[in-house]
């Protein structure tokens, strides 16, 4: 990993965030857009859509990642406590007397979360701040646990939010790649808002017209790391996750795609998985009628869960982002299209049945795609 990409990990994770407040990182990644001249927009709720390449008559490729992280928005305060919501999925066992930092319009200031309350919808819930010293906490302030937002150790990265601000970092800095390698390759980001809040921007965009209809999505996420998916072991082709499995033909052409780019660079490593926890926005592409796929990397302490049953920082590995960058960099621009490498994996199996079908019995005209 070059030092401009790792500057993006920490541009991104250094920001506050939480569902529906996503303002600060919507601001670094415009001016990120505008310092490389790549198109910047938002849609009718806000998703930011980037764009490079022409849009071609069919296909395309939309590499999609959430910008939110679980966190908090203040209700109101009297003295020195503070009422706010936590939107989000952490455990009830988390956040009791766990430290949070509020991003208050005069400065950063830090308190202790002194009462929990579950409300509707769950699994969001109520509390009471204790602010460490008198401060000016409006309304709105958003919060975040009180963690470290970016530190290295070797080649583990620790850091508030890397669910998905490291899967943004993965789609922005393979969009850069792309455009340096295959100028003319058609490649949109989609970055949504308030995933954790149920997917509404990816919802709202499958609604609103914001993908095309004819798109190749790509879903991108930090995914809780488990045996089959350990922190260091790669990319992670993720074939489907806890509701279902995602499109076929994507999953053969980015499987094929690991594949060849792992035998020529050794530094490149992936697995491919079907993720048993959590469902990612590729089902609600999926289930809306897109072409949907997914990649993702090994994510540790998910949601900031640590093992010690206290709130921590998450964490990944470079290795692994540097490998879903690659791998994600070189999907667009390639020789062969999914489709024809679907037609291609169809004419193999096909020759097999002509070959040895007879073994079975079968007879073969030769004027049929099957006997």
């Amino acid at each position: 990993m070059n030092r401009k990409e790792l500057n993006v990990l920490r541009g991104l994770l250094s920001r506050p965030v939480s569902p529906f407040h996503e303002e600060a990182i919507v601001e670094w990644i415009a001016g990120w857009a505008r310092r490389r001249e790549v198109s910047f927009t938002r849609d009718a709720v806000g998703n930011v859509v980037l764009r490079t390449g022409r849009r071609r008559r069919r296909g395309g490729w939309v590499f999609a990642a959430h910008m939110d992280h679980p966190g908090f928005i203040t209700t109101r305060r009297r003295g020195r406590n503070v009422w706010a919501r936590f939107r989000g999925s952490v455990r009830p066992e988390y956040g009791l007397g766990e430290r949070v930092r509020l991003f208050a319009p005069g400065g950063e200031v830090t308190a202790t979360v002194a009462t929990r309350r579950a409300i509707r919808p769950r699994p969001w819930w109520s509390c009471r701040l204790d602010l460490d010293a008198p401060a000016d906490v409006p309304p709105g302030t958003v919060g975040m646990w009180d963690v470290p937002a970016f530190r290295l150790r070797g080649k583990r990265l620790f850091a508030r939010s890397c669910d998905d601000l490291a899967g943004v970092a993965a789609v922005l800095c393979s969009l850069e790649r792309v455009r340096a390698a295959a100028p003319s390759a058609d490649v949109t980001a989609l970055l949504t808002r308030a995933e954790e809040a149920g997917f509404v921007g990816a919802l709202a965009a499958c609604r609103s017209g914001t993908i095309p209809r004819d798109a190749m999505v790509v879903a991108i996420e930090a995914s809780q790391a488990h045996p089959g998916a350990p922190l260091g072991g790669g990319a992670i082709v993720r074939v489907g996750d806890a509701t279902c499995t995602f499109d076929r033909m994507l999953d053969l052409h980015i499987s094929a795609v690991a594949r060849s780019l792992a035998r020529r660079r050794k530094t490149v490593r992936f697995t491919r998985q079907l993720m048993p926890g959590g469902t990612c926005e590729s089902t609600v592409y999926c289930v809306f009628g897109f072409r949907a796929a997914a990649l993702a990397m090994p994510l540790g302490n998910y949601h900031n869960m640590a093992d010690d049953g206290r709130i921590g920082p998450e964490q990944i590995d470079l290795d692994d982002f540097e490998s879903l960058v690659s791998l994600l960099a070189s999907l667009p621009g390639g020789a062969v299209t999914p489709e024809a490498r679907e037609a291609a994996l169809r004419a193999h199996l096909l020759a097999l049945l002509k070959e040895r079908g007879p073994l079975l019995g079968l007879s073969w005209d030769g004027g049929q795609d099957a006997p």
